[in-house]
């Protein structure tokens, strides 16, 4: 891979992969929003800057003149959280964009496409199958991922293009959104205890830096339509993973100890199989390996929140 472009390259996920696409020596196509705030995180390096918004994707190949692009990545997403993400609208035009994105891959003739999968999707798709009233309306950005990743599969196979929407669960420096790592540690850090269900679902983090690298790795050597999993092979029950969170937060942090709401959340919660988490394809056919323990990753992510 010699070319890429990255929509969304100044979010949380998408700065890192521009660190790690031009550690790789890959030249970079930054696609941000006309007013992006976060912009000056990637001017500092080697990279071309197109500003263009999510719902104007079809004008990229008259915004892009390079015709020897290898790969787009494609991380731009409305509303992943609070209002947002419940908005049916912002969710729709999310999905036509991503069909907009491949329309204007056929035309620069851009032969590989690597998307953002959530574990929301997988938890969606199983409690969608129960027999019971949904009325959360978090759904509307659920729903819009998995249209995004089946129908965005089908319309990239019919004209010849790579597909991957690898499932990522995520965590590190930089995270300014309420997923759950990152709101954990901030609620610790001002003294109030983190509302939590019992924690016993199967669950699995990869730090960001990991997850960056995997992406690049996907795009040179993944076997096209393979549902990968970033993971690290290490799935096991959230209780776990979060116990060294707290420990890690608290001893840092100093103070009064916090201790973890457990058993304080019990609506909606899903429990996904452990094969959910099954990352044995990502190793086989990338020799992806996780570089940063569970533990090293969350020192890091303290000392960014908490500024030392």
């Amino acid at each position: 891979m010699n070319k890429a472009i990255i929509t969304g390259a100044t979010g949380f996920i998408g700065k890192y992969l521009v660190k790690e696409l031009v550690k790789q020596d890959v030249k970079v196509i930054a696609v941000v929003r006309e007013n992006s705030r976060n912009i000056l995180e990637i001017t500092s390096l080697p990279v071309k800057i197109i500003k263009c918004n999510i719902c104007d994707y079809r004008l990229l190949p008259e915004l892009i003149a390079d015709r020897d692009i290898d790969a787009v990545f494609h991380f731009a997403w409305q509303g992943v959280s609070d209002l947002d993400a419940r908005d049916q609208a912002i969710q729709i035009q999310n999905l036509q964009s991503t069909l907009d994105l491949i329309d204007a891959m056929v035309k620069m003739s851009i032969k590989t496409f690597v998307g953002a999968g959530s574990l929301h999707e997988a938890e969606a798709i199983v409690e969608m199958q129960e027999d019971k009233m949904i009325s959360n309306m978090g759904y509307m950005y659920k729903s819009a991922k998995i249209a995004a990743h089946w129908m965005g599969k089908a319309k990239s196979g019919n004209v010849g293009i790579r597909f991957f929407w690898p499932l990522i669960n995520t965590y590190g420096e930089g995270e300014k959104s309420t997923r759950l790592i990152n709101t954990i540690i901030r609620k610790i850090v001002l003294g109030e205890e983190p509302a939590l269900s019992n924690g016993n679902q199967y669950y699995d983090f990869v730090h960001v830096e990991d997850v960056a690298h995997a992406l690049y790795l996907i795009a040179e050597k993944g076997v096209d339509g393979t549902n990968y999993v970033i993971g690290s092979g290490q799935a096991k029950p959230l209780k776990e993973f979060l116990k060294v969170v707290g420990d890690i937060t608290n001893r840092m942090n100093g103070g009064t100890k916090v201790p973890l709401g457990f058993g304080q959340i019990t609506a909606n919660v899903v429990s996904l199989p452990k094969e959910t988490f099954d990352v044995t394809n990502l190793f086989r056919d990338t020799g992806f390996v996780p570089k940063i323990s569970f533990d090293e990753g969350i020192i890091r992510t303290v000392k960014w929140i908490i500024g030392y």
